[in-house]
């Protein structure tokens, strides 16, 4: 009977080898580290040879046998996917859904266009815009394929793309009843999320003074005097946002995490591909 290597089991090896460590493994495949345990047991019977160095419970690397293995494994996965891709390519009339914030529209996002479809010509993009929360609830449910959202930091299982440093924007020309007037785009933003949070842990009182459609909007009322915003250092500065001179009034804000969220069974051909170009774009704007 001829002997066959399980690609799952493959994967797990090489999770183990690149995190030197069973529990972290498991953690990361969604597998208990019992499960992932006698995979490699199976498969050390299957070659007839160790793979894995271990002292006192740890993971030291692979055996030389292991690292020959390892070479080989890297190879089949990868042969896997692009056969996989090949398979699934779809007509000429498939789509592929797209959901991000109005504000990603503003990082350079014509070239990246035009990166996809040079690589991907066949592939089409029906491209929606809508708030953070909105969209990782939609992709999470399947009405999106692909989207990218902010959020809080966090260790969700979906990838994170970069962290944005974010500052507060503005001068506002009057402070009524001593609450920050804030400009702000409508529930669901990771921004206003985050300004919220800071306001309310220093218990400072706030005000909405102007609720933002648009990126556009936000910026004509920040640089109207209408209040202050709390935006990502360097879109604010690419927009020539005035800092707020008085932060010594306004608490510290926390980053704002990028993530890239692939609905659950998505097997469109490109769309991890087109995923990962928007990505990098996304996080070096």
């Amino acid at each position: 009977m001829p002997t066959t290597l399980d690609i799952d089991t493959l994967r797990s090896l090489i999770a183990i080898v690149d995190l030197k460590s069973f529990s972290r493994a498991a953690e990361q495949l969604g597998r208990s580290q019992s499960a992932i345990s006698l995979q490699i047991a199976r498969l050390e019977g299957l070659v007839g040879h160790p793979v894995l160095e271990r002292a006192r419970g740890r993971v030291l690397g692979p055996t030389a046998k292991g690292e020959e293995l390892i070479a080989h494994a890297r190879e089949i996965i990868a042969l896997n996917e692009r056969a996989i891709a090949a398979m699934r390519r779809p007509g000429a009339g498939g789509q592929i859904r797209l959901g991000m914030p109005a504000d990603f529209l503003e990082r350079d996002f014509s070239s990246t266009l035009g990166e996809i479809r040079s690589r991907f010509p066949d592939a089409q993009l029906a491209l929606r815009t809508d708030l953070s929360a909105r969209l990782a609830e939609d992709v999470g449910h399947g009405r999106l394929d692909l989207a990218f959202y902010k959020r809080a930091p966090s260790n969700a299982d979906d990838a994170a793309i970069a962290f944005e440093p974010m500052t507060w924007f503005g001068k506002a020309t009057s402070w009524p009843d001593d609450a920050v007037p804030l400009v702000a785009f409508a529930d669901g933003c990771a921004y206003r999320s985050e300004a919220l949070r800071s306001l309310r842990l220093v218990g400072r009182e706030w005000t909405i003074a102007c609720e933002a459609r648009s990126l556009t909007a936000l910026i004509a009322a920040v640089k109207a005097g209408l209040g202050y915003a709390a935006l990502p250092v360097r879109l604010g500065e690419r927009k020539a946002l005035p800092h707020a001179s008085d932060l010594a009034e306004l608490p510290q804000l926390n980053a704002v995490e990028l993530a890239l969220g692939i609905a659950r069974g998505c097997n469109l051909p490109f769309a991890r591909a087109i995923g990962s170009i928007i990505a990098q774009r996304c996080a070096l704007a």
